[in-house]
């Protein structure tokens, strides 16, 4: 079965309170409850196109994919790109409590990665 889980991106971008988010981008709070808590039944393209625009992600990032029954979880299947195993951890969540010489440490190799000359 195929989610749609935006808490999951906002919660790795650090975005605490993702119905208020969602409320001013001007989803109204019914809808925006819907997409938080999984229980949309569908979503329009220019709504998915208009999150992963402001969320810098793909519609892949936005989705789910858990197989229905064991005969649909076929190891090679390319849906199984897309299946999370793992919980989403906010990098703020993840890194706080760091010394701040380790969490200066992530910073150089995060800016190395995006591609900044001025890493510290």
């Amino acid at each position: 079965m195929l989610k749609f889980d935006v808490s999951r991106v906002l919660l790795m971008k650090g975005i605490g309170r993702p119905g208020v988010y969602l409320r001013k981008l001007g989803y109204t709070q019914g809808k925006a409850s819907r997409l938080v808590n999984g229980t949309t039944a569908s979503i329009n393209l220019y709504d998915l196109e208009r999150i992963c625009l402001r969320l810098n992600c793909t519609p892949n990032d936005l989705l789910d994919w858990s197989p229905s029954d064991s005969e649909d979880d076929i190891a090679n299947h390319a849906l199984q790109s897309i299946r999370r195993k793992e919980a989403a951890v906010g990098l703020v969540a993840l890194v706080q409590g760091l010394p701040v010489e380790k969490m200066q440490a992530i910073e150089k190799l995060i800016l190395e990665n995006i591609g900044e000359k001025n890493a510290k």
